[in-house]
C-alpha cells in the first residue's frame, strides 16, 4: 500500500517539465483552477444551488485530475494499464464542497505496478497540491482490495462511494463488478457493526442531539453524516430482509434537507476559507439574512432561520436513527434509555393485541386503531410507566396516522388525568420526546411550541430552549439510578417526590417565555401557564402550585450563586420564600435539572454540594433543628479530629485557632484533607508571609493563598493573576479571627503557560508572593496583558448591573456585580474596592459563559457600608466597568 501525503511546496520552483525539457501545459492549470473555483463561488453567491455548486467543483477536479494524470503519464512515458484512478467517499459520490479533500484511490494491478507507479503517484498528487487541490490519497493493488482491514473501516465505507476516473477502465470494471461485490457481501456484517459504532461514537460526543445552539453541520447529530451513514446502510443492506423503503414524502423531504445543508456547508467554507463546517452566531446571523438554503431570497432573523435548520436536521437524524434501529442486534435510539424487564406484549381488556415489546422497544401491531388517540397516548403512558421507548417504526406509524387521516380521528382532546399519568410516571423523558418528535406535545400544549428549535445567544447553553427543557426531565428521571456522585444526594427526593407531574408540567413551562416579546421570560412563562392551566383544566390548587415554581425557578440557584448559604440569615430568608418543604423539595429537583441541562459542565460537583447544602439547611430551618449560635454543623468535634488525623501531631488548640473566626462557609465548602493543607500552610507564615498552592484542576488550575490581611490584597492578587494571563473563573475569600486572609482562586490558563511549561509554576508562585508583599510592582505586570485585554468584542453582550442588599446579612451590606466577562475584571472591581476602603469579608466569584456574576460581603470599619458610600461605589464601578 502507499500513502501520498502532502508535500512541501517551494513557489520558487518552475512550472514541471516534460522529458525534453520544455513547459507543459500545467504551468497555466493553476490560474485556470483558481479562475474557476472564483466563478463557481460568484455564481454560488448570486443564487446558484448548491447541487448545482457541488456539481461544479466535481467538474472542475476531475477535469484536472483526468489531464494531469494524462499529462504525468506522458511524461514518463507510461501506458494507463494496470493503474487507475478512483474518486472515494464525499468526491466519490459528486458532494464536493469547496475546500473539502480529493480523496483518491490508486489502484494497482499488482505489486510489480505499485513499485515502478510511486514516482508518477508522488508527481501527481505534487501537482495537485502545487494548483490547489487538497489531496488525500491512497494505493492499493486489486489483491488488496479483496482483504477486509478490521482496523481501517473508513476505508471499507469510503470504498463505498467509488467512481472512475482515469486509467484503465478494464481494471476498475474488474474492481466494480468481480472483486468488491463478493468481499463487501462477505464483509457486510462487519461493516454494519462498523457503521453502528462509528455513528455511536459520533453522535455520543455531541451528547445525541441535533438541538446545539452553534452545530457543525458534517459532523453534529442531524449533520451531512447523517445522511451519508443512511445512505450506507442502504446500500450494505438488502432491503428485502432488512430496512424497510422510505416513501416517496420522505426522500423528498431528505433531499430537501440535503440541499438546505449543503447550502450552508458551502456558505462555511467560503466564508471560513477553509474546512470548517461550525455554525457559529455570526455566520447564522449571515445566513439568514440571505435566506441561504431557503431559495426566496427573503431575509429572515437568525432564530427563524435557525428553526428551518434543525427541521431539516430532524429529518436527517430522524431517519439514520430509524435504519439504526432495524438492523441493530440490540436498540439503538442513540438516546438515554431505561429499559425493565422484557414484555412480549400488551392486551387491552376487549383481547385485542395492539403493540409488543420486541428488543427493548414498543412496536405497533395493529396501525388502524391508532386513529383512536386515546389508544396513542395509552402507549405513551406505557413508555413513561416502564421506560421503553416507542421504535422508530411505532413513531412512524403514529405519525402517518396523524397526517392521513383516512381514518376517522376519535378522542383528539387529551384529558389532564391522560397526561397527568405520562408526567408522574418514573420515566416521563421516554415518552416526551416521542411526543415532541411527532408534534404531539405542541398540540397538548402549544405554548410548548414557541420555543421549538428556538436558538438564545448567550455561550453559556450549549442547547436550544426545547431541547434544554426535555433534558431537564430526562436528568430527574436519571435519578431513579443516579449516574454520578453528583446526584447521588438528589435521588431520594426524585423518588419520595409528591406531585411529579406538577413538577414535570412546569419543567416544560418554565422556559417559554424565552420565546415570547416579554422582557422577563419567567413572566412569559407565567402568561403560558394561565393559557395552560385554562385548556387542561387545572385545579386552582394545581395551578398555583406550578405558578410557584415558575416564578421561583431561579431562586435556588441564584442564592447557592450569590449569597453565603451558611450565613443563617440567608437560610431564614430563603426558607420564608419557600413557605413549605414540599415545594421546597420540588424546587430542589427543579434547580438541579436546570443547571445540569445548561450544558454538560454546567453543574459542577461543587454546584451540586452547595445546592445540598441549601436544601439541607433550609429543610432544617423548617424543622426547627438549625442551631445558629454553632461556628460549624453539629459534628464539628468530629471534623477537628479527621482534620488532627491528617495534619501529623497538630493539637487541637491549635486547629481551633486557625478556624476560629472563619465563616460556616469556609467549613462547609472544604474537606478535612483540604482544610489540612491550609492548616499546614498556616504553620509555614512565621518562616514567609505569604503561602501558596497551585493545583491542577479538570478545568483549569487553582490557587489557594494565605497570608496577613492587608489592603488591596484580594485586587492586587487578581491584578497578578490577570498580568499572567489567567483568566478567573471562581473565586473565594476567607479570614478568619486572627487577620489571617484565605484566598481561592479557580482560573483557566488562556495560554497554557503553566501546562506547557511547568517549571513556571514555581517563577507564577514567586511573582505572586514578591507583588504581595511590596517587592517588585504590579503595573508591569498589567502593561504586558494590555494589548489582549478587551481586543475583540464580545459575541454576547451583557449590561452591567450594580446592586447593594442590606438586608440578607446581619454583619455585611452585599454587592452583586453582574457584566461583561473579560481578563482583569476582578482585578477592576478589587482596586475600586480597596480604593473605598471596603474590606471583604466573603466573595463569592463566578461566570456564566461570557457572564461574571460577583457577589462581595463588605463592611468598612467593622459595620455594614452606609448609604452614602453605597452610592459612591456605585459610581465608581460604573466608571470602571463601562
Amino acid at each position: 500500500m502507499t500513502t501520498a501525503a502532502r508535500p512541501s511546496l517551494n513557489p520558487g520552483i518552475p512550472p514541471a517539465k516534460n522529458m525534453q525539457g520544455s513547459p507543459t501545459p500545467l504551468s497555466v492549470l493553476g490560474a485556470q483552477a483558481d479562475t474557476e473555483r472564483q466563478r463557481i463561488r460568484q455564481q454560488f453567491e448570486t443564487g446558484t444551488s448548491a447541487r448545482e455548486t457541488l456539481r461544479a467543483q466535481c467538474e472542475l477536479a476531475d477535469r484536472n485530475v483526468q489531464q494531469i494524470f494524462d499529462e504525468v503519464l506522458r511524461v514518463q512515458s507510461r501506458e494507463p494499464q494496470g493503474l487507475c484512478l478512483l474518486a472515494l467517499g464525499g468526491y466519490g459520490r459528486r458532494m464536493l464542497f469547496p475546500y473539502s479533500d480529493l480523496d483518491i484511490l490508486f489502484l494497482l494491478g499488482n505489486e510489480r505496478i505499485e513499485q515502478e507507479s510511486r514516482p508518477l503517484i508522488s508527481e501527481f498528487s505534487r501537482t495537485l497540491w502545487d494548483i490547489g487541490f487538497r489531496v488525500s490519497s491512497a494505493g492499493r493493488t486489486l489483491e488488496e482490495c479483496k482483504r477486509i482491514e478490521e482496523d481501517n473501516a473508513e476505508f471499507h465505507l469510503a470504498l463505498l462511494d467509488r467512481r472512475f476516473l482515469a486509467g484503465d477502465a478494464a481494471l476498475f470494471e474488474k474492481l466494480d463488478t468481480k472483486v468488491l461485490p463478493a468481499s463487501e457481501k462477505q464483509a457486510r456484517p462487519f461493516l454494519l457493526a462498523q457503521i453502528h459504532r462509528l455513528t455511536r461514537e459520533r453522535l455520543m460526543r455531541y451528547g445525541n442531539t441535533i438541538f446545539h445552539l452553534e452545530p457543525n453541520v458534517k459532523e453534529s447529530p442531524g449533520g451531512m453524516r447523517d445522511y451519508q451513514a443512511a445512505i450506507w446502510l442502504r446500500q450494505i443492506v438488502d432491503e428485502r430482509k432488512g430496512i424497510r423503503n422510505i416513501t416517496a414524502a420522505e426522500e423528498e423531504l431528505s433531499a430537501a434537507a440535503v440541499d438546505f445543508l449543503s447550502a450552508i456547508r458551502c456558505f462555511l467554507h467560503y466564508s471560513n476559507g477553509r474546512n470548517d463546517n461550525t455554525l457559529t452566531y455570526e455566520l447564522q446571523a449571515a445566513a439568514a439574512e440571505r435566506g441561504l438554503g431557503v431559495g426566496d431570497g427573503v431575509a429572515r432573523t437568525p432564530a427563524e432561520w435557525m428553526r428551518q435548520y434543525f427541521r431539516h436536521a430532524r429529518t436527517l437524524n430522524r431517519q439514520l436513527l430509524r435504519y439504526l434501529e432495524q438492523k441493530a442486534p440490540v436498540p439503538l435510539t442513540l438516546r438515554q434509555r431505561f429499559f425493565n424487564a422484557a414484555r412480549t406484549a400488551k392486551f387491552e381488556p376487549g383481547g385485542d393485541k395492539f403493540f409488543a415489546v420486541r428488543d427493548g422497544l414498543l412496536e405497533v401491531l395493529d396501525q388502524p386503531v391508532l386513529s383512536d388517540r386515546a389508544v396513542t397516548y395509552s402507549l405513551f403512558a406505557e413508555a413513561a410507566r416502564t421506560g421503553t421507548p416507542l421504535s422508530r417504526e411505532a413513531e412512524r406509524s403514529i405519525g402517518y396516522i396523524l397526517t392521513h387521516p383516512e381514518l376517522p380521528p376519535k378522542n383528539t382532546e387529551i384529558p389532564w388525568a391522560t397526561l397527568r399519568e405520562i408526567l408522574s410516571s418514573d420515566y416521563p423523558g421516554v415518552a416526551l420526546r416521542s411526543m415532541q418528535r411527532l408534534g404531539l406535545l405542541t398540540e397538548i400544549l402549544p405554548e410548548f411550541g414557541m420555543i421549538d428549535s428556538l436558538v438564545v445567544r448567550d455561550f453559556y447553553h450549549r442547547y436550544t430552549v426545547d431541547e434544554h427543557s426535555l433534558r431537564t426531565i430526562e436528568h430527574l428521571q436519571e435519578l431513579a439510578e443516579p449516574p454520578d456522585e453528583r446526584g447521588a444526594h438528589f435521588g431520594p427526593l426524585w423518588k419520595t417526590a409528591e406531585r411529579r407531574d406538577l413538577l414535570i408540567l412546569t419543567l416544560l413551562l418554565h422556559d417559554v417565555g424565552k420565546g415570547m416579546s416579554v422582557e422577563n421570560h419567567v413572566t412569559g412563562g407565567l402568561t403560558a401557564l394561565a393559557s395552560a392551566a385554562k385548556r387542561l383544566n387545572l385545579s386552582s390548587e394545581e395551578k398555583e402550585e406550578v405558578h410557584f415554581l415558575i416564578e421561583h425557578h431561579l431562586d435556588m440557584s441564584a442564592t447557592v450563586q450569590r449569597r453565603d448559604i451558611f450565613d443563617p440569615a440567608t437560610v431564614s430568608a430563603f426558607a420564608q420564600s419557600v413557605t413549605t418543604l414540599e415545594r421546597l423539595q420540588r424546587l430542589c429537583l427543579l434547580t438541579y435539572a436546570d443547571i445540569h441541562s445548561v450544558n454538560p459542565e454546567a453543574l459542577t460537583p461543587w454546584k451540586a454540594e452547595m445546592l445540598w447544602q441549601l436544601f439541607v439547611a433550609t429543610s432544617n430551618h423548617f424543622s426547627r433543628t438549625l442551631d445558629r449560635d454553632r461556628l460549624h454543623a453539629p459534628d464539628e468535634g468530629s471534623l477537628l479530629e479527621r482534620v488532627q488525623a491528617l495534619a501529623g501531631g497538630t493539637t487541637l488548640e491549635e486547629i481551633e485557632r486557625f478556624l476560629e473566626g472563619f465563616p460556616r462557609r469556609y467549613l462547609a465548602v472544604h474537606s478535612a484533607a483540604e482544610i489540612a493543607a491550609h492548616l499546614a500552610l498556616y504553620q509555614k507564615l512565621g518562616t514567609d508571609p505569604v503561602q501558596t498552592e497551585i493545583l491542577a484542576t479538570r478545568h483549569g488550575f487553582s490557587l489557594t493563598l494565605l497570608a496577613a490581611d492587608r489592603p488591596a490584597l484580594f485586587a492586587t492578587i487578581s491584578g497578578v493573576l490577570t498580568g499572567w494571563g489567567m483568566n478567573i473563573n471562581k473565586a473565594d475569600a476567607f479570614a478568619n479571627a486572627a487577620g489571617v486572609v484565605l484566598d481561592t482562586f479557580h482560573f483557566a490558563d488562556l495560554h497554557r503557560t503553566l501546562e506547557l511549561n511547568p517549571s513556571e509554576a514555581e517563577r507564577f508562585r514567586k511573582s505572586l508572593a514578591d507583588v504581595v508583599n511590596g517587592k517588585a510592582p504590579l503595573e508591569p505586570l498589567l502593561k504586558s496583558r494590555e494589548s489582549t485585554g478587551r481586543g475583540r468584542a464580545p459575541k454576547v453582550t451583557v449590561e452591567t448591573r450594580i446592586n447593594f442588599d442590606d438586608a440578607s446579612s446581619a454583619h455585611s451590606t452585599l454587592l452583586e456585580i453582574v457584566t461583561q466577562d473579560h481578563p482583569g475584571l476582578l482585578y477592576e472591581i478589587g482596586s475600586a474596592l480597596a480604593r473605598l476602603a471596603c474590606n471583604i469579608e466573603v466573595a463569592l466569584i463566578d461566570t456564566e459563559g461570557h457572564k461574571a456574576i460577583d457577589v462581595f460581603y463588605l463592611t468598612a470599619q467593622e459595620k455594614k457600608l452606609t448609604t452614602q458610600k453605597q452610592e459612591l461605589l456605585r459610581e465608581v464601578l460604573q466608571g470602571t466597568l463601562a
